[in-house]
């Protein structure tokens, strides 16, 4: 729908310096996230711009995103941008953005694979793939980390299905699925999917202390710690983990160092200011039986790894879905933290599915893999998700946010 057929695109001042323009956007869930998706032909070409514009729209900084449509999380602070297929193995291009709540920061370093959820759904229900029958397949390309992620999922009179019984943890009810396939996700960031050349690092802490952790690169980077070296057994939920401020300091301290390490940030100091969101970091214990966030209790029988993942500085309230692939691929390589702890593969009821204990519940990472002579080989991931495409329409946003800043430099 267009602001011409909503009636506002002739409205006096629009457009006019000090006053609003709309920008047409839509409100989908994908997963257990939640954000704006924007054509990239509605926004600017210089990014400087759109980061003005998605703060403005998002409410950001304000820890209650109250002037915007931000959900005050960094689970609802997220942007889509969808245009035409850059490359020709893919249907339409995705790129995402971290939106951060408490700081004018927008982090483009990664992808999210929750959001990635709705963006095959949006690509059908826009027009911007054709589809005929009962079914789609939609070839996306992700941008931020140049991939291919392929989604798979039900349509009804030229349209996304949305009903279905297939139930996530973190998400209220029930909805159809949607099966998402990372293709060759080793090395999204970095380029190796063990970036480091091991499974296995000693880092040192300022205050001198060293920690074993483990960075893996699939979907996105993630810096893997024992839960028992953080003081944690792994069951914790997001509340406790936060309540826990010197262990919060300890995992964003890491991060900033593997941050340097990779060249991510030229300075391990600057990492949560300028990549606040790359890489990811976390824990993992042995498979343990909890009460989890909605009061279900999971069984350790029913589990594979514990994880908690954290998310721009927060606890992450369910765990990601490139998360859930880096888990999955880490815990394929002897020798990580996360193969140390998982269930060893021939105990799993099944053959290469990893079932991951996140605060919500559980979540199951299929992976295609093998082994060559430089080691394993990553070459799919598949996660089932589901997805709601929530609303379309426009936002009005300020004239002053489509200039560019002062000493902006277009990346």
């Amino acid at each position: 729908m267009s602001t011409d057929q909503l009636g506002i695109g002739e409205r006096r001042g629009v457009g006019a310096l000090g006053e609003t323009r709309p920008i047409e956007c839509s409100v989908l869930r994908g997963g257990t996230s939640k954000g704006l998706f924007f054509r990239d032909s509605a926004l600017p070409r210089d990014r400087s711009v759109i980061e003005q514009i998605l703060l403005n729209v998002f409410g950001s900084p304000d820890p209650r995103q109250i002037n915007g449509l931000g959900g005050a999380t960094s689970q609802t602070s997220k942007a889509a941008v969808i245009g035409p297929a850059s490359r020709p193995d893919a249907d339409v291009d995705y790129t995402f953005a971290q939106v951060s709540v408490n700081e004018p920061v927008v982090d483009w370093g990664g992808n999210c694979g929750n959001l990635s959820a709705a963006v095959g759904p949006y690509a059908v229900d826009h027009g911007l793939v054709p589809v005929d029958g009962e079914s789609a397949t939609v070839r996306i390309h992700n941008t931020n980390t140049n991939s291919i992620i392929i989604s798979r999922f039900a349509t009804r009179a030229g349209r996304a299905v949305v009903a279905g019984e297939y139930a996530i943890p973190g998400v209220p009810g029930a909805g159809a699925p949607i099966m998402l396939e990372f293709c060759e996700p080793a090395g999204s960031v970095t380029g190796a999917l063990l970036p480091t050349g091991q499974p296995r690092d000693e880092l040192t802490l300022g205050d001198g202390r060293r920690l074993t952790v483990s960075v893996v690169d699939a979907a996105n980077p993630v810096v893997f710690l024992r839960a028992q070296d953080l003081g944690f057994d792994g069951s914790e939920l997001p509340a406790e983990i936060e309540a826990r401020g010197d262990a919060m300091a300890v995992l964003e301290e890491v991060r900033g160092i593997v941050a340097e390490q990779l060249s991510i940030v030229a300075d391990r100091s600057v990492a949560t200011a300028t990549s606040p969101g790359i890489p990811k970091v976390g824990f993992v214990s042995v498979p343990r039986s909890y009460v989890a966030t909605s009061g279900a209790l999971i069984d350790a029988q029913a589990i594979d790894v514990t994880g908690r993942l954290m998310s721009m500085q927060t606890a992450h309230r369910s765990y990601m879905g490139t998360g859930a692939v880096c888990t999955a691929a880490a815990a394929a390589v002897a020798g990580t933290v996360v193969a140390d702890v998982a269930r060893p593969p021939d105990e799993r009821p099944t053959e290469g599915t990893l079932r991951i204990a996140h605060p919500y519940g559980v979540m199951e990472v299929s992976v295609r893999s093998g082994r060559s002579d430089s080691g394993v080989e990553v070459h799919s991931a598949t996660v089932g998700r589901t997805a709601r495409h929530i609303m379309d329409g426009v936002i009005w946003v300020p004239d002053s946010c489509f200039h560019p800043p002062a000493g902006a430099v277009d990346a």
